[in-house]
C-alpha cells in the first residue's frame, strides 16, 4: 500500500485539477498553483468570481510567501501524505493549516496570500470555522456597504480592509456588539437584522454556508450531493467520480484502463459517454439514474472511512485511492476477525445512512429543505431537479417527503427506529406523512 502511495505521488492522474492529481487531504500545503480555485471559486460572502485573476506575477508573488512561512510539511501520525505544514508568520505564534483555509480568509476580504496566512493564525487560536467565518465576515462588510449594517454596528472598527477582517473576527469569537448575531452564521444573522439582509445570506443549504461556488449549467450528481448529503458541506461526499469529463475519448480510455475502484463497471461506461458539449453533458448527462449511483458510490466511501476512522484523503475523497470498496472488506476481516466481504460492508453503510437520516428526519430534516441556493447556478431545470430528488429518494427507501420508510429501516433492522416514527407521527401505518407538525407531547415521548 506503501508503494501504491509513492507511486501516484511521482505519477499524478493527469488531466485533473491540481488537488485531485494526488492522493491526500488536498495538499494545499505543498501546491502553490490555486489557478483553479481564485478563479473558480467565489471572492468575497460568495459576491463575485474573478475568470481572469490568475498570472505568473501572482503565482511568483504567492509561492514566496508560502514557501517563507511554511517551516515543514506534517502528516497525522507516521502518515507519508503530509497534508498539513507548520506555518510560522513573522511576530506571531506557530501554527497548523491544512487545506483549503489557506485560501478562506484571503478570498473574502479580497487581499492576498499573506493577509489569508497572518488572520488565519489568530483565527486557528481562537477555534473558528475555516469556512463559515470568513463568509460571515465578508457577509458583515457587505451589509455595511449596503447601508443595512450602520456606522454604530462598527462603531470602533478599523477603516482599512483588512482591519475590518480582524475586527470583525474579535468581536465574532467574543460575541460583543454586531459580533453577537453574526456569530449564529449568515442566515440566522440575516433572520434577526431583517432590512433586507435576508438576500445577502445566499450561500446556504439547511442553513449552513457553503463552499463559495456559483456556476453556470446545473450538474445532476452535484445536485444530488448539495442537496441531500447529511454532513452539510459538500466537501465530505465528494470523492471518486471526476468532477468534471475529460476533453477527449483517449484521456478517457487512458482514465478508466485501471480505474479498479469502481464498484461496477457500469460506472466506467458513464465516464466514457459523459461530454463537455453536446446530448451526453450536463444537465441531462449523466442520466437521473446514473447521478443516483455515482451519489451512492461516493457517499458510500465516506461513509465507510468515517466508520473505520480512515483519512478520506486515501480513500473516498482523491481519484483512484488506495482504499476502496474492493479490499476494504479484506483488510477489515484481517484486522478485526470479523467475516466481511463487499455486499455485508454496503449493508454496513446502507444502515448507517439511513440511521443518520433518521436522526435528521426526527429534528425535521424535510424534502423542503434540500435545496441549493437559487443563484447556485445560473440555469436551472425545475423538472429535472425534482426527478433526481425522487429517484434519489426511492433509491434509498425514502418516501416523497425525505423520510426512510417502515419497510426500509426494517429491512436494515431499524425497527426501532421505525417504531419511535410512528410514536412520534413522523410515518403513519400506510407510510405516508402526517400532515400536521408533531406535537410537543409527542416529542416529550
Amino acid at each position: 500500500m506503501l508503494q501504491y502511495i509513492k507511486d501516484r505521488e511521482q505519477k499524478p492522474v493527469p488531466g485533473v485539477m491540481p488537488i485531485l492529481a494526488g492522493l491526500g487531504s488536498p495538499q494545499e500545503m505543498k501546491l502553490v498553483d490555486e489557478e483553479w480555485h481564485t478563479q473558480n471559486f467565489m471572492w468575497g460572502n460568495a459576491r463575485e468570481r474573478k475568470r481572469d485573476y490568475w498570472n505568473k506575477e501572482i503565482e511568483d508573488k504567492w509561492r514566496k510567501t508560502q514557501v517563507s512561512v511554511r517551516t515543514r510539511l506534517v502528516s497525522c501520525y507516521n502518515c507519508p501524505m503530509k497534508c498539513g505544514a507548520t506555518i510560522s508568520v513573522p511576530g506571531i505564534s506557530t501554527y497548523m493549516m491544512k487545506c483549503f483555509s489557506k485560501l478562506t480568509y484571503t478570498m473574502a476580504a479580497f487581499s492576498d496570500l499573506d493577509f489569508g496566512f497572518r488572520i488565519a493564525q489568530r483565527a486557528t487560536e481562537y477555534g473558528v470555522d475555516g469556512f463559515s467565518t470568513p463568509q460571515v465576515m465578508a457577509f458583515a462588510v457587505e451589509l455595511k456597504d449596503a447601508g443595512i449594517l450602520t456606522d454604530e454596528d462598527f462603531a470602533g472598527c478599523p477603516s482599512d480592509n483588512e482591519g475590518k477582517f480582524y475586527w470583525l473576527l474579535d468581536r465574532i469569537v467574543r460575541r460583543e456588539g454586531i459580533g453577537d448575531v453574526l456569530a449564529n452564521g449568515t442566515y440566522w444573522a440575516a433572520q434577526q437584522i431583517g432590512k433586507g439582509a435576508e438576500a445577502y445570506a445566499h450561500n446556504n443549504i439547511k442553513k449552513h454556508e457553503q463552499l463559495p461556488l456559483k456556476l453556470g449549467m446545473l450538474n445532476p450528481v452535484y445536485y444530488l450531493m448539495y442537496c441531500t448529503g447529511e454532513k452539510i458541506n459538500i466537501t465530505q461526499i465528494e470523492g471518486q467520480f471526476p468532477q468534471a469529463p475529460f476533453l477527449t475519448m483517449e484521456e478517457r480510455e487512458d482514465f478508466v484502463k485501471d480505474w479498479i475502484q469502481v464498484p461496477d463497471e457500469k460506472f466506467k461506461k458513464y465516464l466514457l459517454d459523459w461530454e463537455l458539449r453536446g446530448e451526453r453533458s450536463n444537465p441531462y448527462y449523466p442520466t437521473v439514474d446514473m447521478s443516483v449511483d455515482i451519489v451512492d458510490w461516493q457517499e458510500m466511501m465516506h461513509h465507510i472511512d468515517d466508520a473505520l476512522g480512515m483519512c478520506a484523503g486515501l480513500s473516498s475523497f482523491p481519484l483512484k485511492p488506495p482504499y476502496h470498496i474492493h479490499n476494504y472488506p479484506t483488510l477489515i476481516s484481517l484486522a478485526t476477525g470479523m467475516d466481511m466481504d463487499e455486499a455485508g460492508l454496503t449493508q454496513v453503510y446502507r444502515r448507517n445512512r439511513t440511521l443518520v437520516r433518521a436522526l435528521n428526519v426526527r429534528r425535521g430534516l424535510r424534502r423542503a429543505d434540500e435545496k441549493p441556493p437559487e443563484d447556485h447556478w445560473k440555469k436551472r431545470f425545475p423538472e429535472l431537479e425534482a426527478n433526481l430528488l425522487d429517484a434519489y429518494y426511492k433509491f434509498k427507501g425514502w418516501n416523497n417527503d425525505g423520510i426512510p420508510t417502515k419497510e426500509s429501516l426494517n429491512e436494515l433492522a431499524l425497527d426501532y427506529v421505525a417504531e419511535d416514527f410512528l410514536l412520534r407521527g413522523i410515518l403513519t401505518d400506510n407510510e405516508g406523512t402526517p400532515s400536521k407538525e408533531t406535537s410537543p407531547e409527542t416529542e416529550k415521548k
